[in-house]
């Protein structure tokens, strides 16, 4: 997947420390995605259960044009990742 040609989703819960740092990494970097608080929607927690077995947050999905998804963990990687993102939209 090419930046810019995926969408974003981040899953996270109330009174998680490690989705707070990842939601502030996203606003420093100026990024927008769509943030998915799996105790806001039972569906949400749902799909995040189906794909990585888990309800652990904060995790990012990467979803493509065509459908298809890549479920991301540890928030070290997220904000890393996002990192990368940003650098590769402005290039």
């Amino acid at each position: 997947m090419k930046a810019g040609d995926e969408k974003l989703i981040l899953y996270t819960r109330n009174w998680c420390g490690y989705c707070t740092m990842v939601k502030r990494a996203v606003a420093q970097l100026g990024l927008t995605l769509e943030e998915r608080n799996i105790w806001d929607d039972p569906q949400w927690q749902t799909e995040l259960m189906q794909a990585r077995g888990r309800a652990t947050v904060p995790v990012l999905r990467r979803q493509s044009a065509d459908g298809k998804s890549e479920w991301m963990g540890e928030s070290r990687d997220i904000i890393q990742y996002l990192s990368h993102y940003r650098e590769t939209l402005e290039s």
